[in-house]
């Protein structure tokens, strides 16, 4: 009965994070796939890039660090609601990881689907799009590949933001940001084994070498589990913040 009760609690709060999310999402998320696909039938049109450089790769940063914003808000804008409407903070913390698996999963097929239309308007002008940063990917059809590099990527900035923001609803501004190295270590953490997109430019740069892809996605998913279990630990032992008059 717990376990049930649980369940319903924090499909209940999942669903009202969902809804006060989805506006803002759903409006970046347009915005990104007019901006950068009308960029890339212009650059093709006009004659296309030199080398064939993929105009969608750099989306990869709005749709990290959007979602990792969109994280940060959660525990202090929904956090007092949920309490107020009878969620534990137990299945508020389980809505929390089920929002932030969600909302990494959009960005994944959002990524893929921009990768996928690149790759035909390329190819319809006889070139192959090529990417300046490490992948899992070498062409933008493999989305087998795509939405699992993705997913986990965002999933972490996300997981990351929620950390960040619970740290600065708990503690108020001081202690959090002198700790916002070790705050930011779960997300970088993930982003090194990984070593995709910037994380992995900069990996190259150092010399260091990059683990079998099995290896890699296996290890960040690991890091990201643990990561979310320790926020929901975390969430369960913040006090709400006195309401101003």
């Amino acid at each position: 009965m717990s376990a049930a009760l649980t369940y319903r609690r924090a499909r209940s709060s999942f669903l009202d994070l969902s809804t006060g999310l989805a506006r803002g999402f759903v409006l970046f998320i347009a915005i990104v796939a007019v901006v950068f696909l009308a960029v890339a039938v212009v650059v093709q049109l006009t004659g296309g890039t030199d080398d064939g450089q993929s105009i969608w790769e750099n989306s990869q940063y709005a749709t990290r660090y959007f979602p990792l914003s969109m994280g940060i808000m959660i525990t202090a804008a929904y956090l007092p609601v949920a309490i107020a409407s009878g969620v534990t903070r137990r299945s508020f913390g389980w809505a929390g990881s089920a929002v932030v698996i969600a909302m990494a999963l959009v960005m994944a097929l959002l990524e893929a689907a921009g990768y996928l239309v690149e790759y035909g308007l390329y190819r319809a002008a006889d070139t192959t799009p090529t990417f300046t940063t490490p992948h899992l990917f070498d062409h933008g059809y493999q989305v087998w590949l795509v939405i699992p590099e993705v997913w986990i990527v965002v999933a972490a900035n996300v997981a990351g933001g929620w950390l960040i923001g619970s740290a600065y609803y708990k503690w108020g501004w001081f202690w959090p940001t002198v700790s916002l190295p070790l705050l930011l270590l779960p997300l970088l953490a993930v982003e090194a084994i990984m070593s995709v997109g910037w994380a992995g430019a900069a990996m190259d740069a150092l010399g260091a070498g990059r683990l079998p892809d099995g290896v890699a996605v296996l290890a960040a998913v690991a890091v990201l589990a643990l990561t979310l279990a320790g926020i929901q630990h975390f969430v369960r032992t913040i006090d709400l913040r006195p309401q101003k008059a």
